[in-house]
């Protein structure tokens, strides 16, 4: 069976070889296996970038790298997805800048300023640098206990931050961090906690102190609940997404408790491997409890192993199911 190219992205046009195909979104293209394959696409936006891509193939898999405004995704069964981000014309959006804060400092009077979603800090706009948080909806700047240095801390668009500068003549960014919460102490210790976004709700703890001449390193880090208990999974799919978030967060005594045999556990994770993420596998019929593992080969390409569970209704501390056994589904 060949395998099948489907191409999304930039709306447009898709030619093979030279040979129309379709609108993107919409077009299943079949490609040959081995070889050199040229792929192009055609915004309908006359504004807008195209792309050609020469694709290179062996053995149904990518060999050839792909330009960073393409990302691609290797599905089981010899399905490869590529999004193709064509740039789209620039947009002149002209924003009032609004001030968030001020500080006096000995290097002078130095603002944060937020335009539209993103916000900077600095004496004024040419020297201005960029605050790692977006959509800033209250903020306040306060000085440390170190010659030269201030905070920035407040609500954003991904919870709270809490930032570091050196207001010393050129404002210079020196620590950050983003997340759940995120507070920073008289001594100007940060603490913040970032959810890992799994089901089950784990979250990481992360000290970072600045030395007695202000200069900052991590030093300590803490897996904790991201809202204060754990969400056990309560289905059978669930149960096998936790157990595999698990062995990704590298909680191998977590993962073992979702085993029916958990003197298994070491054998049974071989299968999945190392990954990077858990991925939805397409909807193809066949019934079952599956998911994938998806691991990045490059900067952006990433591959889907498919697996396979066999689940047993048995309840315990970590929910009514356990994994009876794990297999990777072969390619058809």
């Amino acid at each position: 069976m060949l395998p099948i190219l489907t191409v999304s992205g930039t709306p447009g046009l898709v030619y093979l070889n030279g040979r129309f195909c379709g609108e993107t979104g919409a077009a299943a293209l079949p490609i040959t296996p081995d070889g050199t394959q040229y792929l192009e696409m055609r915004p309908f936006d006359p504004g807008a970038r195209g792309a050609v891509l020469r694709l290179t193939m062996e053995n149904g898999r990518l060999t050839s790298a792909l330009p960073s405004d393409v990302f691609g995704v290797e599905w089981p069964g010899g399905w490869i997805a590529l999004e193709m981000r064509g740039s789209a014309p620039g947009v002149d959006e002209t924003y009032e800048p609004e001030l968030l804060a001020q500080l006096d400092m000995p290097g002078g009077r130095y603002l944060l300023v937020q335009e539209g979603s993103s916000a900077s800090f600095g004496r004024d706009a040419d020297e201005s640098i960029p605050l790692p948080a977006y959509g800033i909806a209250g903020a306040v700047l306060r000085p440390l206990p170190y010659a030269g240095l201030c905070i920035a801390e407040g609500s954003c668009a991904g919870g709270r931050f809490a930032a570091v500068f050196r207001a010393q003549d050129a404002p210079e960014l020196v620590e950050a961090a983003i997340g759940v919460s995120a507070r920073v102490d008289g001594q100007g210790i940060i603490e913040v906690l970032e959810a890992e976004g799994d089901l089950v709700g784990h979250g990481t703890m992360r000290t970072i102190a600045p030395d007695a001449q202000g200069r900052y390193s991590p030093r300590s880090e803490e897996t904790v609940w991201a809202d204060g208990g754990p969400r056990w999974p309560q289905s059978p799919l669930d149960t096998a997404r936790a157990w595999l978030e698990a062995l990704r967060l590298g909680l191998q005594d977590e993962a073992a408790g979702y085993l029916l045999r958990p003197e298994r556990a070491v054998s049974v994770s071989n299968t999945a491997g190392v990954f990077d993420s858990v991925a939805d596998l397409p909807a193809d019929g066949k019934g079952g409890v599956r998911l994938g593992v998806l691991s990045m080969e490059g900067p952006n390409l990433a591959r889907v192993k498919a697996l396979s569970f066999s689940i047993a209704q048995q309840p315990g501390p970590q929910g009514p199911f356990k994994i009876e056994a794990v297999e990777e589904v072969p390619c058809d």
